[in-house]
This record gives C-alpha cells, structure tokens and sequence, in this order.
C-alpha cells in the first residue's frame, strides 16, 4: 500500500507517492513557472535553506515539508542563532524569524552586529547589503513598572512588592532605632484592592501608575 507524502508550498498543500521530490518538482507543481526565476526556501526544522532546481528532498511520512517561494533568481544569506539561513528576499520580518526558528515568547531577537539592540515585534532585518546579518536570541528581560513611591518615580520589576522594598525605596537610609516605626499605604493599586495598607512582611501586587506613601515615625 503506498502512502501519501505531503509536502506545502506558500500554504498549499500538495500529497504525492514519492518519498523523492527534487526542488524543480516542487516549484512545477506549485504553479511557479519558468521554475528558474523562482527562490525557494525550505523553512521547517527550525532553519530556513534554499533548495536548488535539481537538488533532491526526502519526503518523510507523517512529516509536511514546508516551502517558501519567491520569485528572485538569487538568496541573501543570515545566521540565526549561529546557523546559517538563507531567505529568498531583501529583508525577513521579526515574526517570520521567530515562526521557522521557533522562538519562545518570553525571547526576544536582536542584531550582533548593532550593539546587541532588540529586533522591535513587527519589525524586519535588512538583509541586503554589505556583510551578512546575525540574529540572535536571548530570553527577554521583564518589563518594568512605572509606581510612584512618596512622590519620586520608580521602576521596579513587575509583580509584588513588600512593605520592606517600599521602605527602601523611600529612604536612601531609612531611619533606624527601636523607636522608629514605618507606615505604607497605597492608592491606584490593583482594581480588586485600589487602596489599601501594608505592614511588616506583607506585599501587594504593582500595577502601572500605582502610588505609595511611606512615613516614618519616631516614639521616642
């Protein structure tokens, strides 16, 4: 019994008998006529190769090849990651960078070559030109918070902060002595609890905006 072999082509999907397919098969049975001025590009296994007009893929059962067009006689080279990849355009997008080379969401891509500055989401690398681009990707550092603490600006780290962390950041060097106590309440918090209070040891959850008042009492 022979088995079907599906292979896709700029989202088409196309089935065959033979586990052998060379690239200009491919390209003629996508309707990419001559087959000469099209670049194609296979883009699964997590690496983006160009396949030549007589060069052979091994279909596998079970496993779609995917391929991407483009109608240029030429590719343009990059690495990801250290990898080679080579695309059939002047420039790749962010999301299609992160689709073949399948990136987690919580990375981000950026530029070796521009002072390791990120790749904004939506955005595209240049691949014409001089050099040959690398991309690299790097679990991306968390947003920061913008609160206010006692009138003054902070960023901090998204998630809870403790009375302690509110104390520090009131005070360059809070006071000290068995007499002096603290106070923090908030206003602008969580919509739960838009206002509240804390004490020693407890924490409550930042949002952007979020406002701190911290005094310190001296009973002596």
């Amino acid at each position: 019994m022979l088995h079907v072999l599906e292979y896709e082509v700029d989202g088409a999907v196309f089935a065959t008998d033979d586990n052998l397919i060379d690239g200009r098969g491919v390209r003629t049975s996508a309707g990419l006529n001559p087959a000469s001025a099209y670049a194609l590009i296979r883009i699964d296994g997590g690496i983006a190769q160009s396949v030549g007009l007589e060069e052979q893929v091994r279909l596998v059962d079970g496993q779609r090849a995917l391929f991407q067009s483009f109608e240029s006689d030429h590719v343009n080279t990059l690495t990801f990651d250290e990898r080679g990849w080579e695309w059939g355009a002047e420039e790749i997008g962010e999301a299609e960078i992160r689709r073949i080379g399948r990136v987690p969401e919580d990375h981000e891509l950026y530029l070796d070559s521009d002072h390791d500055k990120p790749i904004a989401p939506g955005g595209s690398v240049r691949l014409a030109g001089h050099g040959v681009e690398h991309v690299r990707s790097r679990k991306a550092k968390p947003r920061l918070v913008n609160i206010h603490v006692n009138g003054r600006k902070r960023e901090v780290e998204p998630g809870r902060i403790s009375f302690e962390q509110l104390v520090t950041l009131a005070f360059s060097t809070p006071p000290t002595g068995t007499q002096v106590s603290f106070t923090v309440s908030y206003r602008k918090g969580p919509t739960a609890h838009p206002e509240g209070s804390l004490i020693p040891g407890q924490s409550v959850h930042v949002v952007e905006g979020m406002a701190f008042h911290v005094t310190a009492t001296d009973k002596s």
